[in-house]
């Protein structure tokens, strides 16, 4: 018989399930290859890309630098040609994302293929001696082993320009602050901006400890700082000056009528929705606002309620175009905004941080990235002297910064351990001015010119949005399913020491920021009760339990507590050791927000209207 019908008969082997193998690792090497490829292509465009630099676009920003007026028609080109070059760039960001999980799916499959079809081979019987194929069969061997090397280098090639592809969209070098438009709408003037303003220059590193050398020897651009005695005539953060409740004017009314009109002096429909608190300066009052898709800043007479202008906020350096899930409890716009001088400051969910002038003009702006929270950014901003300070806490990475008011330049950064939902106040203490944050665990207090640790206390827990507060020479925090803490900082200034003084935990807030005056301390939460206690000791002075919550936090007017509910109704009691209503006047509209007290007025923010409260 021939050998070759001998060998026939000795090998008939099942090939289905190994031949399937060898097929799936072909087309999942086909695949990888080719992704690898795409990814390699992707390294080397990007790595090479300016997308800001197009020739065509500076010469036009050239051009509109030397305009003594700004052409309209040009300022929509630039708008145009930027925003393509910005959507190339992040069209290429989102390609290599998709591209890296795909090329890890690859890279699985033909893994698993291989496997299945070394273990699926079949065994061939052994060659015959005589047939002289032994150099055939190592030629075939070593072919798989090169080409097995060659895919593994192109693989680790592929990978490493996933890695090492920039992902940061470079900044707008304009030589300046960027120009602006106004444009009148239906609802009032839009102001648009064309320039992204200036890169950023950090005095440390980023999530490093801050250095107060560093800090001190940046040279961010000059401005005009206002007093604080300018400041505390104004109300230019959430809670007034230093965030703490505590109102500078004290002649604010005490009744009107929403039916009648009585002491209405005017009420005006804010486009789009937030949570944010009204900021006032001079003669302007400021609110931002924002849905899904668009994210507003707005600017409104304080004497006629007039919606004077409304910058939308775009396309700023950093911005990836991801938008966080919206969560009911925050929305879009729930941090309040800032103004220190000529100057406004407002934040959203997104990470975009602008600062506008008092007509509408956007002087520089800024993404800090989408933040990891569960519950979206509420975290207000705050002014002290020349530096925006900013809380950006998150799952992790989380991180205070102060930007120089002057051209958004980083001061300073400090690492945040844990996260909260609170916002910051600064205050000045017997030690110097301090500026102090909560977080899911601790009270946090630092020098707010250098960013430098001063104390940390563990007091608090759970899911932390009450804010400090800080008088009668005490810092008071809050939290449900915490405790209430009051705390006294002592030890000298270089070295504080932090006091827990006395614990309170029958009544908490979970929304409300608590209040501390020169006689009392409060408490007020979302179920309607307010609680009274004594700031020295915690003893109990009254407790008293309404039919309406609160998530609005209480401000001190003169002598009496002002606290607005959640239906809309302004609760007026004196700051006295018994409960002595004065008036509950009603806006007869759902309101979250804390009003603003000016002299002799208050602004309001309901769901859906900034009123004005004016005495006759």
């Amino acid at each position: 018989m021939p050998k070759s019908d001998t060998l026939k008969k000795r090998f008939h082997p099942d090939t289905v399930r190994w031949r399937a193998a060898m097929a799936a690792a072909a087309v999942s090497g086909a695949f990888c290859l080719v992704v690898s490829s795409l990814l390699i292509v992707n390294y080397l465009q990007v790595s090479a890309a300016t997308p800001l630099e197009n020739p065509e676009l500076l010469a036009l920003r050239a051009k509109l630098g030397e305009l003594p007026a700004e052409d309209p028609a040009l300022v929509a080109q630039i708008r145009a040609m930027d925003l393509l070059a910005r959507r190339a760039f992040f069209t290429s960001q989102e390609m290599l994302r998709t591209g890296g999980l795909l090329l890890l799916a690859g890279a699985v499959a033909l893994v698993i293929a291989l496997r299945l079809a070394a273990r699926w081979k079949p065994q061939l019987p052994a060659p015959d001696p005589e047939a002289g194929e032994d150099g055939y069969w190592l030629v075939r061997a070593r072919t798989r082993e090169l080409l097995m090397f060659f895919g593994a280098v192109w693989l680790v090639v592929a990978l490493g320009a996933a890695v090492f592809t920039p992902l940061d969209f470079p900044a707008a070098a304009l030589g300046g602050q960027g120009h602006g438009q106004t444009r009148t709408g239906t609802d009032g003037p839009v102001s648009a901006a064309v320039g992204e303003g200036r890169d950023t220059v950090p005095a440390g590193g980023e999530g490093q400890e801050a250095d107060p050398a560093a800090a001190a020897a940046a040279a961010p651009s000059p401005v005009t700082v206002p007093g604080w005695d300018e400041v505390r005539r104004q109300w230019p953060n959430f809670r007034g000056p230093g965030g703490i409740g505590v109102a500078f004017h004290t002649n604010a009314p005490v009744t009107w009528n929403a039916e009648t009109g009585e002491n209405i002096r005017w009420k005006t429909e804010v486009p789009l929705p937030g949570f944010n608190s009204p900021v006032v300066w001079g003669n302007r009052v400021f609110l931002s606002g924002s849905d899904a898709e668009t994210r507003e800043v707005y600017c409104f007479d304080a004497d006629s309620g007039e919606l004077l202008w409304r910058h939308p906020v775009a396309d700023l350096p950093g911005f990836t175009g991801k938008i966080p899930e919206f969560q009911e409890e925050t929305g879009f716009a729930a941090p309040t905004m800032a103004a220190q001088g000529d100057r406004v400051f407002a934040i959203f969910a997104t990470g975009d941080l602008v600062c506008l002038d008092h007509g509408g003009k956007m002087l520089w702006g800024k993404n800090l990235g989408v933040p990891d929270n569960h519950y979206a950014h509420s975290s207000s901003l705050i002014v002290y002297e020349d530096l925006l300070l900013v809380q950006y806490d998150q799952k992790k990475d989380g991180k205070i910064i102060a930007l120089h008011i002057g051209d958004g330049r980083e001061v300073w950064t400090v690492p945040r351990e844990r996260i909260s939902w609170a916002s910051p106040v600064c205050v000045e203490t017997p030690l110097g001015w301090q500026l102090v944050v909560n977080s899911i665990k601790d009270v946090d207090a630092y020098n707010p010119r250098t960013g430098q640790a001063l104390w940390k206390l563990k007091c608090l827990d759970g899911e932390v949005a009450p804010s400090p507060a800080y008088g009668a020479g005490i810092f008071f925090v809050a939290n449900e399913y915490a405790t209430a803490t009051a705390i006294r900082v002592g030890g000298t200034a270089e070295s504080p020491e932090p006091e827990a003084l006395w614990e309170f935990d029958e009544i908490l807030p979970d929304v409300s920021s608590p209040l501390v005056t020169e006689k009392h301390a409060y408490l007020t939460t979302f179920r309607g009760e307010i609680a009274c206690l004594d700031p020295a000791t915690g003893e109990v002075r009254w407790v008293q339990e309404l039919d309406e919550g609160f998530r609005a936090s209480p401000i001190l007017v003169g002598d009496r507590i002002y606290l607005m509910d959640a239906a809309g109704k302004m609760l007026i009691f004196k700051d006295a050791s018994e409960f002595e209503l004065v008036g509950e006047p009603a806006l007869g509209e759902e309101a979250a927000a804390t009003p603003a007290f000016l002299d002799g007025r208050i602004y309001i923010r309901t769901l859906g209207h900034l009123v004005c409260i004016a005495g006759q």
